[in-house]
């Protein structure tokens, strides 16, 4: 009986260490969407720079599209613009408009947005340092401020439970805070371009180089240069990208309700476990 019980713990350890690595897991990202400051919104390859999707947010939201953050979560592309307090909606296949997120008041101007996995950062774009941490349906959690910021800080990222931020409009290097605000690593990444937003795609960071028509890859762990990688020029309109975002939902492990495959794992394991100790208690 030793062995079986044996037999059945090994089971139950292995279970466990699948759901772990089904509820954690995720992936390096293969697409970036960047917003224009100038003419839209394009999703690009990341390794061959190819313009795969081109979408124009003027032509949905109306105005003078002066876009700054986007983020992706699945199938929803989440939008701010230097010249409103608004996060928009967007399908990220189709381009269909599909309203106001929520606002942030108290600003003028919103610039680069990030998502933690379940609510989003923005930076402000009316002059402050200061960074915001919002519900979906627009509560807002917290405010920060951002020490190296010396306002309109364009390039802001949520990653592995830290954020990163450069110092100005267009202004590197790139600082890494912790989600209070405190400064942790000053000039994690160093560039000497006009660098705007940032991206994390699981493993390496991202960079805008704004009127390159350029991205810049770093190593996400020591912030080494790797290579820059040249973007498609779209059939109409410019670059000027100032923030970027792959999709969250493969660079951030899933919270929340779990996947139906993930709850079956979990009624595998709750059945296993059961079983154990129905079994210790029988033959201790």
């Amino acid at each position: 009986m030793n062995m079986l019980k044996k037999q059945i713990g090994a089971a139950v350890a292995l279970v466990a260490g699948m759901l772990f690595c089904g509820i954690a897991s995720a992936t390096t990202a293969t697409t970036v969407w960047g917003n224009s400051a100038l003419s839209g919104l394009y999703e690009y390859d990341l390794t061959t720079g190819n313009l795969l999707h081109s979408f124009d947010p003027s032509s949905t939201f109306g105005g003078d599209w002066n876009g700054r953050g986007v983020v992706q979560v699945g199938n929803t592309l989440y939008l701010t613009q230097a010249n409103s307090n608004n996060v928009y909606k967007m399908d990220a296949t189709t381009g269909a408009g599909q309203g106001t997120a929520f606002t942030i008041a108290g600003t003028s101007g919103l610039s680069a947005i990030a998502y933690d996995g379940t609510n989003f950062w923005v930076a402000d774009y009316s002059g402050s340092n200061q960074s915001y941490l919002y519900s979906p349906t627009g509560t807002l959690l917290k405010t920060i401020s951002l020490t190296n910021c010396t306002g309109h800080c364009d390039g802001f990222e949520f990653f592995n439970g830290k954020l990163i931020e450069n110092r100005g409009d267009t202004v590197a290097p790139y600082d890494i805070y912790d989600t209070n605000g405190n400064l942790l690593t000053p000039g994690f990444i160093t560039t000497t371009t006009s660098s705007t937003g940032i991206a994390f795609d699981g493993t390496d960071f991202w960079t805008s180089n704004i009127f390159d028509g350029s991205l810049s890859q770093w190593n996400g762990t020591t912030g080494a240069f790797i290579g820059n990688l040249t973007l498609q020029h779209p059939t109409s309109g410019s670059f000027v990208i100032e923030d970027l975002s792959v999709n969250y939902s493969q660079v951030i492990p899933p919270t929340g309700v779990p996947e139906p495959s993930e709850l079956g794992m979990f009624g595998l394991g709750a059945l296993l476990i059961g079983l154990f100790a129905g079994l210790r208690r029988r033959f201790d």
